[in-house]
């Protein structure tokens, strides 16, 4: 299963309670069965960084654009290091 990470902006992200609303429930999370979105980061800039394990970057894509993101860059991660921990992820 591939993972990517997108830099954006979306419309209203930079308020809390905006922030809130659109990722609180863990259905905001799952695109469908086997795309999940990992994190969600609100940059003090007002990007946005968003990580996702998915089959496919079309799945991923489907749900930026779901969520009113405007995409500055999609990109595979390769590899993934968090508290210790590395994994290879692609090629």
């Amino acid at each position: 299963m591939g993972r990517w990470i997108a830099i954006g902006t979306a419309p209203g992200w930079d308020n809390i309670e905006t922030f809130t609303a659109e990722m609180k429930a863990t259905a905001q999370w799952r695109a469908d069965a086997r795309t999940t979105v990992t994190s969600v980061l609100a940059l003090g800039d007002g990007k946005l960084l968003a990580e996702c394990h998915a089959v496919k970057r079309e799945d991923f894509e489907a749900w930026l654009q779901k969520k009113g993101w405007q995409v500055e860059s999609l990109t595979p991660i390769r590899h993934l290091a968090r508290t210790g921990e590395i994994w290879k992820v692609a090629g």
